[in-house]
């Protein structure tokens, strides 16, 4: 079925056009997002999850779609492409919570390097709030700025700048 087609029956028939869409591209965009994620990581159920809001999203979006500018199947592949990439972006944005932070360094394998540890954590907490937490929560958790910034009533700038800066601070303090 064209694309036209495809969009008349979606907008005449949603349940039909959708079914049809499915059939028509639902292996296409299972392969495209597969590819992206490893196998050991996700599942089926959740390359299917992420094949289901692609194609829920572009009938959502139905309006917005131009077919003079691509065709559904190079749309449908961009937005699955960037929701596997979504995915993840948000498994190595999640943060470790403190405690396992502090299992990192009774962890390591190096008597000499958990020392080496303890004692910048102990100068990171040394820094003060909030270029300690800035730091912790930036480096250690692995948390972006903007989300920084959210949680302490900052700008992402200004996370920034004083993580910046407490790192130069440690670097003069460690040498």
């Amino acid at each position: 079925m064209g694309d036209r087609e495809l969009i008349k029956l979606l907008k005449k028939n949603p349940a039909k056009g959708f079914d049809t869409m499915t059939a028509q591209y639902g292996g296409l965009l299972y392969t495209l997002v597969r590819s992206r994620l490893s196998a050991e990581r996700y599942g089926s159920a959740e390359v299917e999850d992420i094949v289901a809001d692609t194609l829920s999203d572009f009938y959502l979006h139905l309006d917005s779609f131009d077919p003079a500018r691509c065709s559904i199947k190079s749309y449908l592949c961009v937005i699955a492409r960037n929701k596997a990439t979504d995915v993840l972006r948000k498994a190595k944005l999640a943060p470790l919570p403190l405690e396992e932070a502090e299992d990192v360094i009774d962890l390591a394998d190096d008597r000499q390097e958990a020392e080496l540890r303890a004692e910048l954590l102990r100068e990171i907490q040394d820094l003060g709030e909030p270029d300690s937490i800035i730091i912790i929560r930036k480096y250690y958790l692995g948390q972006p700025s903007k989300a920084i910034a959210a949680a302490m009533d900052m700008t992402p700038a200004n996370v920034d700048t004083r993580a910046h800066r407490a790192i130069e601070k440690l670097r003069r303090i460690l040498l």
